[in-house]
């Protein structure tokens, strides 16, 4: 049986993810399993530290993941390992990398130490949280896909450690490469633009494919990770991009894997358009459907006012479509159970987004 816990991140437009997870053959401290993906700002993460004592009565957590090196994520671990007993901690450390790298880069006073001192000085969250456990013994390991095998209970279907060292070379505070790839990040304007609306219909699909540029490098380096209990299984998909979510797929095929039969799921970055398109997910969730056919759930880690960009209305549609009803953070915490794990006393049921019938442009 197991809980999966999807806390509020952010007051305003801004949000990130802050996940608790706990399983087991009964969810008692003695019988549980505790994993915490990513912590969100350091007030979630603090959140995450009071909803593991009152909720799962315990202070220890098997394992601790930072999905990726973004503050929206990482920060709030930071509170996880200062307040609670981590035994592990999954983590990229891009530093550890250079090596690999340097010799990629057109300037040739980049070497493998400048490299190393970039990364660390620009991905500060990060490197705190590692410096973080090492001060408190607890071992770091770095989750790539290389070693999957079928049957685990938590599989990493994302990055294999190859993709992400090629990611790592338009990482934003990288120096220009010597080698350019498809999947250069493409820079986004700063400011925000008007948002217009157009009509859409169960019948008329407007989410494009996105370019496979439009989600960064940061993001498409995301931990993509798959969880199993019994005949249940969970997708949780963090920032990553078409890219990266193409490499999962992959991955879940090797070890007997299909994911569109997977019955609940995060979507990804928040609910951006453009993280996703029709096709992946026809492959990751499934075809379109009748419109009474809802028979799973994507949960969305979107901050209060993040519409209409997060989640977007489009990418909600898109999911409903597929027989998935779609259940937002927006302040408030999220809870699935499964495998006979009891209701909690005075716990209601998310009501889920709508279909909406006009959506941004």
């Amino acid at each position: 049986m197991y809980e999966i816990d999807f806390l509020p991140v952010g007051d305003g437009e801004r949000g990130g993810d802050a996940i608790a997870l706990r399983f087991g053959t009964q969810l008692t401290p003695q019988q549980q399993k505790v994993v915490v993906l990513d912590g969100g700002t350091q007030e979630s993460g603090a959140s995450l530290v009071s909803h593991i004592k009152n909720f799962y009565g315990t202070t220890v957590v098997d394992l601790a993941v930072c999905t990726h090196s973004d503050s929206d994520h990482a920060c709030g671990l930071m509170e996880v390992l200062e307040n609670l007993t981590v035994k592990n901690l999954a983590m990229h450390l891009p530093w550890s990398h250079a090596a690999n790298i340097d010799e990629l880069f057109k300037d040739p006073k980049i070497n493998e130490d400048k490299l190393k001192s970039r990364f660390k000085k620009s991905l500060d969250n990060a490197h705190q949280l590692e410096q973080l456990a090492k001060r408190k013994n607890i071992p770091v390991t770095e989750p790539f896909s290389d070693a999957t095998q079928a049957g685990s209970t938590l599989s990493v279907l994302g990055p294999s450690k190859k993709f992400y060292e090629e990611l790592l070379l338009f990482y934003r505070s990288a120096p220009e490469a010597a080698v350019k790839q498809a999947f250069a990040p493409k820079v986004f304007a700063a400011a925000v633009e008007a948002v217009k609306w157009v009509a859409e219909n169960w019948g008329i699909e407007t989410l494009s494919e996105p370019d496979v540029n439009a989600s960064s490098a940061e993001n498409n380096s995301s931990v993509i990770l798959l969880f199993k209990d019994s005949n249940e299984m969970f997708l949780f998909t963090s920032d990553a991009g078409v890219p990266a979510l193409a490499g999962a797929v992959e991955v879940a095929q090797r070890i007997g894997v299909d994911l569109s039969t997977v019955n609940r799921l995060q979507v990804p970055h928040h609910g951006s358009k453009h993280n996703v398109g029709a096709a992946i997910l026809n492959v990751i969730v499934g075809p379109k459907k009748a419109a009474e056919q809802i028979t799973k759930s994507a949960i969305v880690s979107a901050p209060k006012k993040g519409e209409p960009r997060h989640p977007s209305k489009k990418v909600v549609n898109a999911f409903i479509r597929r027989g998935a009803k779609v259940i937002a953070t927006q302040g408030k915490t999220i809870c699935c159970r499964g495998g006979g794990a009891p209701q909690r006393k005075d716990w209601v049921d998310a009501v889920p987004l709508p279909f909406s019938n006009q959506v941004e442009e």
